[in-house]
């Protein structure tokens, strides 16, 4: 089963700008709180079939802390008007340009809007609502349903009224697929005698680590990382944003699959993508894991993570990269991202390729507790290394960054910190970001990898499935819920962006306690996604190929 097709609509966003659409002056519009009611209370299968999001140009943050003022600013209007209840969680369903670094009509804005809303939407889900006529034209260039609106006010001006809403997401709803939802592709939640679907909800986790906070709580669906649990409305709100990096809950999808095996077949293979995949070396990797998972523990704010930091900067530096270091606030300690860049051939301005992990490791017991986070996530790491020696000599046009981030496991702060602090134009040359997070450990009984992204990640991850198919021998799922990782920030800015994770990681025990050891791994399962990893970055970084070199990457602009 491949992914779910762009033109088929299970569920339905409705974009709305907020100033001169919905309120003007701080006052709502009339008519506007009616037309949210109505779109709330839509359902399917007993679910909301509409998710509600807000995409607002806001002015450009002079830092850090001025960006949470003008979120806060933003917050606070929302309560004035009495309508931030139609756009919860806020995090996700209210997107300002501030945050993502341009504004409407920049397609990164609206990349942005959808992925943080619901990663298993694409543009052809989304009614945009507007009162600009020039954000009505780029919502379709890039396939949304636009509804150009009369500004709030203005009823001589062009345009329709407000409620002209309802019947266009009435009928795209009418055209939705009667698909039932899929949990691990082949498991309809009907089978299980499901609840009322207000109260279903997806809980995406690390290891068992939701289990082990809610044994309480029922489950209909487990497939290791994907659950599909029982709870009231009320509980699973005082939930939702309790999980940290370890777990995340959300509302279940209507219609679109969790998890599907990947579709994509072998491609041919080139020369240059050959070489470099077999300069891959097991010794090294088994070396390097070692070194990391040998200390006492990687915790941010430890003096094993400053060790551990220093020692990986030196590995890059001797692979050619220019290493620089990015200090990681509210951690405490010296957590800090190492970011080794490796300039391409090509004509500036140039496009970017990442590959990432998380360097920290944590136990549940407390910060002195011994976390050697062999699998979570010194192979990840060990894998950036290794990733860096086998592209080592190859001819490449593209430019090549490496991130080792530090305060993954306190709340993907580094990532965040990182995707935060890059400019609107920084942002728009990155052509795929590839994640790595526990590689290596074995728990299916064939040797598997999961690509869990977004629908803005779409060709990154037919890419790497089709990588896999011809360099390695592993079997491929692919997800769209994505979690609990460094790929989760860059997506929600609308970069495409994969997790590489070992399969059905949800059945390692041994995350986030003393037992997550190099005695546990398998390093050929390891082995296996590095081949994957290299064969598709080899390829990107050539515009001409991906992957297996079979097409080019085309990422939305």
């Amino acid at each position: 089963m491949s992914l779910p097709d762009q033109g088929v609509r299970a569920m339905v966003m409705v974009l709305f700008d907020l100033g001169e659409t919905l309120e003007s002056d701080g006052v709502l519009r009339a008519g506007a709180l009616e037309v949210l009611q109505e779109l709330a209370d839509l359902r399917r299968d007993g679910r909301p079939a509409a998710v509600l999001g807000l995409l607002s140009d806001t002015r450009t943050p002079a830092g850090p802390d001025d960006l949470a003022a003008i979120v806060a600013e933003y917050r606070a209007l929302l309560d004035e008007l009495g309508i931030r209840r139609f756009f919860q969680p806020f995090s996700r369903r209210v997107t300002l340009s501030a945050q993502v670094g341009v504004g409407k009509p920049a397609a990164a804005a609206f990349r942005a809007a959808v992925a943080r809303a619901d990663p298993t939407l694409g543009f052809a889900d989304v009614v945009f609502v507007t009162e600009n006529p020039d954000h009505v034209r780029a919502a379709r260039v890039l396939g949304m349903t636009a509804v150009h609106v009369r500004p709030a006010g203005s009823p001589g001006a062009g345009g329709a009224e407000l409620p002209a809403v309802l019947p266009v997401v009435r009928d795209l709803l009418a055209a939705a697929s009667d698909d039932v939802p899929v949990l691990g592709g082949d498991r309809a939640l009907a089978s299980v005698g499901a609840p009322a679907g207000e109260r279903l909800f997806l809980v995406v986790q690390n290891g068992r680590l939701f289990q082990v906070d809610h044994p309480e709580v029922p489950v209909l669906l487990d497939t290791g990382r994907h659950l599909v649990v029982d709870l009231e409305p009320e509980v699973a709100q005082e939930l939702e944003d309790s999980g940290g990096a370890c777990w995340t809950l959300r509302p279940l999808p209507v219609g679109p699959v969790v998890t599907t095996p990947a579709a994509s077949g072998r491609g041919p293979e080139t020369e240059a993508v050959r070489r470099c995949v077999d300069q891959l070396s097991r010794d090294r990797f088994a070396a390097d894991l070692a070194t990391l998972a040998g200390h006492a523990t990687r915790h941010s704010a430890s003096a094993d993570f400053d060790a551990a930091a220093t020692w990986a900067a030196a590995q890059l530096a001797e692979a050619g990269f220019a290493v620089t270091t990015q200090p990681v606030p509210r951690v405490g300690g010296r957590c800090r991202n190492v970011i080794a860049d490796r300039p391409g051939t090509g004509p500036a301005p140039r496009d970017v390729v990442l590959v990432t992990a998380h360097l920290d490791s944590v136990n549940l017991r407390g910060p002195e507790a011994p976390a050697p986070g062999a699998d979570d996530n010194a192979s990840g790491s060990a894998g950036v290394l290794a990733i860096a020696r086998a592209l080592d000599g190859a001819e490449t046009e593209l430019d090549l960054r490496l991130v080792l981030f530090g305060g993954e496991e306190q709340g993907l702060f580094g990532s965040s910190h990182h995707v935060a602090g890059l400019t609107g134009a920084e942002r728009a040359r990155i052509r795929a970001v590839v994640n790595m997070d526990m590689i290596a450990g074995l728990n299916t009984a064939v040797r598997g990898v999961l690509l869990e992204g977004a629908a803005v990640s779409r060709t990154v991850l037919d890419a790497l499935a089709e990588a896999a198919a011809t360099y390695t021998g592993l079997a491929v799922s692919i997800g769209l819920s994505p979690a609990n990782s460094d790929h989760v920030p860059f997506i929600d800015v609308g970069v495409p962006a994969v997790l590489t994770i070992e399969g059905a990681d949800g059945t390692n025990r041994r995350v986030h306690t003393e037992r997550d050891t190099v005695a546990e791994l398998d390093l050929d399962l390891a082995m296996e996604i590095l081949r994957m990893n290299v064969a598709f970055v080899a390829g990107a970084l050539v515009p001409a190929s991906v992957g297996a070199g079979s097409r080019e990457l085309v990422t939305p602009r």
